[in-house]
């Protein structure tokens, strides 16, 4: 079990208030007589009707952080580090070359090609009435 501080203080913040909430709840019902009929009688059901819904609201979030602590689950798969990988390496990831884009636009643009290449414009779009719109980056052509 991997038990960090944040998230040793994570549980510790989540017991405050269902420590107050509780502690409010058995000082009405205590009021009440230490029975529904009681509470109910000197009207205080709502209060304690309401505090139980709060109480159960805030207990949500400490719910799920005691099963994630306990459990091992992450909060999205995928979202730990890599298997492969050792603490301590880093993943070198592919960078993006924006010189062979460039060169592959040039390339491209000197052969008569414009716009997306991916799509073919005359079976993609239906005839229009209207003239395609000129495709490409950079300056505008006069």
């Amino acid at each position: 079990m991997n038990n960090s501080l944040g998230k040793v203080l994570g549980i510790i913040g989540g017991l405050i208030p269902l420590v107050w909430i509780g502690w409010l709840l058995y000082h009405f019902v205590g009021v009440g007589g230490g029975t529904a009929e009681g509470v109910a009688g000197i009207g205080l059901g709502p209060t304690v009707i309401g505090l139980s819904i709060v109480g159960l609201l805030f207990a949500l979030p400490l719910i799920i952080k005691l099963l994630r602590a306990t459990t091992g689950v992450n909060r999205v798969p995928g979202a730990s580090f890599d298997a492969k990988l050792k603490p301590g390496e880093v993943a070198v990831e592919p960078a993006f070359d924006a010189d062979a884009a460039f060169a592959n636009y040039m390339r491209k643009r000197d052969a008569g090609v414009t716009g997306d290449v991916s799509i073919d414009p005359v079976e993609s779009e239906p005839s229009a009435p209207f003239a395609p719109r000129p495709g490409g980056f950079g300056r505008k052509t006069v």
